[in-house]
C-alpha cells in the first residue's frame, strides 16, 4: 500500500496518532485489522521531509521516489494498493507504457484525479495512465459525474464507499456537562473568512476556538483563539468539551473533510457543516447535523444563532449522529465493503462474468 504520508513502525500504540498513522508491528495496518481473512500488507510511505519531498509536493505534485520504490517491489505482491493519484500517477504510468497486467493496481481516489480539473497537461497524463488502473475507490458521490465526462472508461472499475472513522477510538464520556466553547478543527480548505464573520456577529460570551492556521486578520477578532498545533488526545479533549462544532468547508468536488466530521460525529457532537458535495449521503439537515450554505455568513451565523438557543436539538443530533455511523459510516464497515470489493478485483475474467450473472 503506497500512502502519501508519513507511517512510522512502532512497537506499541501510541497516544498521539490516530491509526492510518503508524504501523504497529506484527500488528494489522489501519482498516486492514477488520478484515475476515487478513492479509500480508507492506506499506511504502512518504517522510515529509527534505528538499527532495518539497519539490515532489510544490512542483510535481507526485510522489515519484516512492512510485519507483513500488515498481521495484510490485513482483512480489498480489495487489497494490495507492491511497490517492499522487501516489498512484508514477505506477499507473508505468504499467500502461509496458503494458503490465500484474499485480493488479486498485486507487482509492481521494482528491478525483487533479482536484477534478477539467483541462490541462497533467489531466491528459492522468487520463492516459489510468487506463492500467485496475479499480478505483472513492468516497464523494459526485466524483461519479466527473468519471462519466472525463474519465468514462474508469465508470466500471469504480465503487463508492462510505469513508469510515473507528468509532471506538472517537467515543465520548457521556458527560451531560457540556457548555464549552465553540469548536472548528481544520488545518486546509477551509473558509475561515465566513466562519469568523459569522462568529463576530452573535451575542455570546463563547470562545470560538480554532484548531488550524489563520492569518493574523483573524487572530485579532474578540473571542477567536487559535490552536495551530494540538496532540490526537488534546484534540479528542477538545470535542469533548465544546459546545458544538463547525465544518466550513469550502465547495470541492472530491473528497476532503470527512474524516473531521465523522470524528465530531462519533463523539455526539451537533456539527454545524457547509452543505457541499463532499459531504453528500453522510448527514441529513436537522437529524444528524446542521447545514448551511457554502459562503453564506448570515446562514451560518443563524444555525450557529439556534445551536446556542437550542441545547436539546444539540444534544439530540449528536446522539442521532453517532447512531448512524454505528450503522454506517464506521470503519469496521467501510474495511468489510473494501475487502469484498478486493476479492472482486482479483478475480480472473471468467469468474467475474459468473459473479455479475448470479448478484
Amino acid at each position: 500500500m503506497l500512502v502519501n504520508w508519513n507511517v512510522p513502525r512502532v512497537d506499541a500504540i501510541p497516544d498521539n496518532r490516530q491509526s492510518p498513522d503508524y504501523y504497529l508491528k506484527n500488528g494489522d495496518y489501519w482498516f486492514f485489522k477488520h478484515f475476515r481473512e487478513k492479509p500480508e500488507v507492506d506499506i511504502i510511505d512518504v517522510k515529509g521531509s527534505g528538499l527532495l519531498d518539497y519539490i515532489e509536493r510544490k512542483v510535481f505534485h507526485v510522489h515519484i521516489i516512492q512510485g519507483i520504490k513500488a515498481i521495484l517491489k510490485m513482483h512480489k505482491y498480489d495487489l497494490v494498493i495507492s491511497h490517492g493519484m499522487t501516489s498512484g500517477i508514477v505506477l499507473a504510468a508505468f504499467r500502461t507504457l509496458f503494458h503490465i497486467k500484474k499485480p493488479k493496481h486498485l486507487v482509492f481516489d481521494i482528491g478525483c484525479f487533479n482536484s477534478a480539473a477539467e483541462s490541462g497537461f497533467l489531466m491528459r497524463i492522468l487520463q492516459r495512465a489510468s487506463k492500467s488502473i485496475d479499480a478505483v475507490i472513492y468516497h464523494t458521490k459526485c466524483q461519479r459525474e466527473y468519471y462519466e465526462k472525463y474519465y468514462p472508461w474508469i465508470l466500471k472499475r469504480s465503487r463508492f464507499i462510505f469513508y469510515g472513522t473507528n468509532i471506538e477510538e472517537f467515543v465520548s464520556s457521556q458527560n451531560e456537562e457540556k457548555e464549552g466553547d465553540i469548536l472548528c478543527i481544520g488545518y486546509v480548505r477551509r473558509d475561515w473568512d465566513t466562519l469568523v464573520k459569522a462568529y463576530s456577529k452573535l451575542v455570546t460570551d463563547k470562545k470560538l476556538k480554532i484548531v488550524g492556521h489563520l492569518s493574523d486578520e483573524y487572530k485579532a477578532i474578540p473571542g477567536v483563539e487559535q490552536f495551530p498545533v494540538v496532540s490526537i488526545d488534546k484534540l479528542k479533549l477538545m470535542i469533548e468539551s465544546a459546545c458544538f462544532c463547525v465544518l466550513p468547508l469550502e465547495v470541492m468536488r472530491y473528497s476532503y473533510g470527512q474524516m473531521t466530521l465523522l470524528q465530531q460525529m462519533a463523539m455526539e457532537k451537533c456539527v454545524i457543516a457547509a452543505d457541499v458535495p463532499s459531504l453528500e449521503g453522510y448527514v441529513e439537515d436537522g437529524k444528524t447535523a446542521l447545514l448551511y450554505r457554502p459562503n453564506d455568513v448570515e446562514d451560518l451565523k443563524n444555525k450557529m444563532e439556534y445551536a446556542l438557543k437550542h441545547p436539546d436539538d444539540v444534544r439530540r443530533i449528536g446522539y442521532n449522529a453517532r447512531k448512524v455511523l454505528a450503522e454506517r459510516c464506521n470503519e469496521q464497515i467501510m474495511a468489510q465493503e473494501i475487502e469484498d470489493y478486493i476479492r472482486f478485483v482479483m478475480m480472473e475474467t471468467d469468474s467475474i462474468e459468473r459473479y455479475k450473472m448470479h448478484n
